[in-house]
């Protein structure tokens, strides 16, 4: 055990400062103190540490991406009344004393978002006082009740090289294991998600996977259906439908998208099958990341900055067919808040995919749909930070690490509470937009009277109206709606001139102050999907 020389006193030393933090998240001396001896553990794995490191850090760290990673909540502390990630900021930061971009840079997110949630965090539990809570926070972490951890750290220790052993042991049988499974399974049908996709024989499959309709071939034109603009419309099986997107490689991110052209059914064309791809087609518009960033496009900007190119997705679907009922709600991808990463339906690859247009790197969201995955809507959401995508396959929520590649399925109990009320906010509003971090939704409410339209910010677990915000002022009589959450604190809304129906503009909104600021460089398309909106 020479290794671990230093290893003892550094628990001894740590152990009261973690537990105190690990109380704050979890609520519970057991749960905390379970998490403490994980993220021991963690700085276990390699010890010693380098020179450049700082083993507290690295525990604070590891306890923090142990708490993500499966969040818990329990006790009387006001803390738990918080979502998981705003707790853990609230902690970290006015706790711990650690920086915000330290946070944001260990999260993933926007420095703007970090400190906006901390903010929304510190005014729900101390009506904004900051002091207030930190006050409390060191009062509840200094009433942690610690034993010595020690003699538990080092058991693991200990366990974990026995365990070494026999995985040595283990990994010899390996190649006699993977030649029995494949002579065991070849014939028959392998489980390899957590999805229950299987890889069976052709003639296995009970449904025939969806389908993309090709449009009619042009006169006088190639069949490659990025040249026609992506559109994937029309009857017949000839013609070619676009083929899989190859996302290049760009510093630059997504500020919007908008649909292509979906071109009418030539006359005479049976009815598509319900499930199949009736239109396909995006158009995003790149923004450069800065100065010294390459342009997006192959044409570059000849020396215009910020830099502004456009990016055809072609296979990216629009819309499917109903059948003889017609067609579903137009569907549309989703781009992460920074605008780096986009997920969409492959009307090519007849599944969910996702792409990064920073490394390059492409993951399968959904397994291959078949009709019955789609007859009662589908759609893909990012969370706020960009690193997990969630499909919607009717009762089916499928989520995705980006980073790691792991596929999730999610109970239906745990469903963001902004979409359990779904059906609500379409009865009461018809339109409205669920925040990044799924608690509160957002919609335009018709004045009584000659009173004027609002903007309303709902609370989702209580289907409460908590903001009731004027919309901005514009120099003519407006109608609005509402088109995406820039973040969980801004909305951005699309005025209208009441008469005439003209773009009066798009506005930022804050859902707390109700301060607006107008979005230039947007189109009046509708719809429009927001990426980073306000990049430069």
């Amino acid at each position: 055990m020479r290794r671990y020389i230093g290893y003892r006193e550094f628990v001894q030393r740590d152990q009261r400062s973690l537990v105190g933090t690990a109380l704050l998240l979890t609520g519970s001396h057991e749960q905390a103190i379970r998490l403490t001896l994980r993220s021991f553990h963690t700085v276990a794995l390699s010890w010693p540490p380098p020179l450049w490191e700082n083993p507290t850090t690295h525990a604070q760290i590891a306890l923090y991406r142990r708490f993500l990673q499966r969040p818990s909540a329990a006790g009387p502390t006001a803390l738990v009344r918080i979502p998981p990630r705003q707790r853990l900021l609230v902690v970290a930061c006015l706790h711990d004393g650690r920086s915000r971009a330290d946070m944001a840079s260990l999260l993933g997110l926007p420095e703007e978002t970090v400190k906006s949630e901390i903010a929304e965090a510190v005014d729900t539990l101390t009506k904004g006082s900051e002091s207030r809570l930190i006050t409390r926070m060191a009062n509840a972490a200094g009433e942690a009740s610690v034993p010595d951890l020690t003699v538990r750290s080092m058991r693991t220790i200990r366990r974990r090289r026995a365990r070494g052993a026999l995985l040595a042991v283990a990994a010899a049988l390996v190649p006699v294991g993977l030649i029995a499974a494949f002579t065991v399974f070849q014939q028959g049908e392998v489980w390899n998600s957590a999805l229950g996709e299987r890889n069976r024989p052709h003639a296995a499959q009970a449904q025939e996977p969806v389908r993309a309709i090709s449009s009619p071939e042009p006169d006088g034109s190639g069949t490659d259906g990025s040249e026609t603009g992506g559109s994937g419309r029309g009857g017949g099986e000839s013609g070619a439908a676009p083929a899989p997107w190859q996302a290049p490689r760009t510093s630059s991110v997504i500020r919007y998208a908008v649909p292509g052209p979906c071109p009418d059914a030539p006359v005479g064309t049976p009815p598509a099958r319900a499930g199949d791809v009736a239109c396909a087609g995006w158009t995003l518009t790149m923004a450069s990341g800065g100065p010294e960033s390459p342009a997006p496009g192959p044409s570059g900007c000849e020396g215009r900055e910020p830099c502004e190119t456009t990016l055809s997705v072609p296979d990216a679907a629009q819309r499917l067919a109903h059948g003889d009922e017609g067609e579903r709600p137009r569907l549309a991808p989703a781009i992460s808040l920074d605008g780096r990463r986009i997920a969409y339906l492959s009307a090519a690859e007849r599944r969910y995919v996702a792409h990064d247009l920073g490394s390059g790197v492409k993951r399968y969201l959904s397994p291959v749909l078949v009709p019955a995955d789609t007859e009662n809507g589908t759609q893909v959401s990012v969370s706020p930070s960009g690193r997990h995508f969630t499909v919607t396959l009717g009762e089916r929520r499928l989520r995705t690490d980006f980073t790691t590649g792991a596929l999730t399925s999610v109970p239906a109990g745990q469903m963001p509470p902004a979409q359990r009320i779904a059906t609500w906010l379409q009865e009461k509003y018809g339109t409205w937009a669920d925040s990044p971090g799924g608690r509160h939704s957002a919609a335009i409410a018709a004045g009584k009277g000659e009173e004027p339209h609002s903007l309303h910010v709902i609370d989702a677990a209580s289907r409460r109206v908590f903001k009731r915000l004027p919309l901005p002022e514009t120099k003519r009589s407006a109608t609005a709606e509402v088109v995406s959450w820039l973040n969980n604190r801004e909305v951005v809304v699309r005025m209208n001139a009441e008469t005439g129906g003209g773009l009066l503009g798009f506005y930022r909104v804050d859902a707390v102050t109700g301060r607006s600021h107008r979005v230039p460089g947007l189109p009046a398309d509708a719809p429009l999907v927001l990426g980073a909106v306000a990049a430069p």
